[in-house]
């Protein structure tokens, strides 16, 4: 009776540790699954200043899908703007050093595709489409000083352009020190604000 009282004991305590040791490996596996997610698929980033604003607030929480770097028109980027392309009279592209800070803008046209402003009316045309822009703050009404570009222009391969939604204050592709982003610049698009209030960013 006690042999088998001490065998019950023994095979019980068998049984809880190799159940220990499976919770155990899940629970590695999947901590090592959410580093590899956070590291090549998901970043985080925090919104500096009101370029972005109303869609976007100083201090806003930002989960980044980081395998997104070639966007559509009207995604919303994070950018690491060490590099930026202007372009020569032929409308070639070439790259010259950038403000070397991560920013956030929106992109307004992508490669083969062209832009032009009438500032006059505040419209930005893409293909020679007036573009519906009901995420803006305040309207294109003037065009920068010392701007990086004479419109229209030829967004070229391989670059987007880009502008902040409160076009009043944003620093973004009009000027030449952000010019046209190349695509390696592109750290991803943003998917969700998840601070200070959860949900989709248009």
């Amino acid at each position: 009776m006690r042999e088998y009282i001490r065998f019950s004991r023994s095979r019980k305590l068998h049984t809880a540790i190799g159940i220990f040791v499976d919770i155990l490996d899940y629970a590695l596996l999947t901590l090592f699954c959410i580093i590899l997610l956070c590291i090549y698929v998901f970043h985080f980033a925090a919104v500096q200043g009101d370029s972005m604003l109303p869609t976007l607030q100083d201090g806003d929480q930002l989960l980044v899908n980081a395998l997104d770097r070639d966007p559509a028109p009207g995604e919303i980027v994070i950018i690491n703007a060490a590099s930026v392309g202007l372009l020569h009279d032929d409308g070639t592209p070439y790259e010259i050093e950038g403000l070397h800070k991560v920013i956030v803008k929106r992109v307004i046209a992508v490669g083969g595709q062209e832009l032009d402003f009438d500032f006059d009316k505040g419209v930005v045309y893409v293909d020679g489409q007036a573009l519906a822009e009901p995420y803006i703050n305040t309207s294109t009404t003037r065009p920068v000083a010392n701007g990086a570009f004479e419109y229209p222009i030829m967004v070229p391969e391989g670059f987007v352009y880009v502008m902040g939604d409160n076009r009043e204050v944003s620093k973004d592709s009009r000027y030449g020190d952000v010019g046209l982003i190349p695509l390696s610049q592109i750290e991803g698009s943003v998917l969700l604000r998840i601070q200070p209030s959860f949900g989709r960013v248009n």
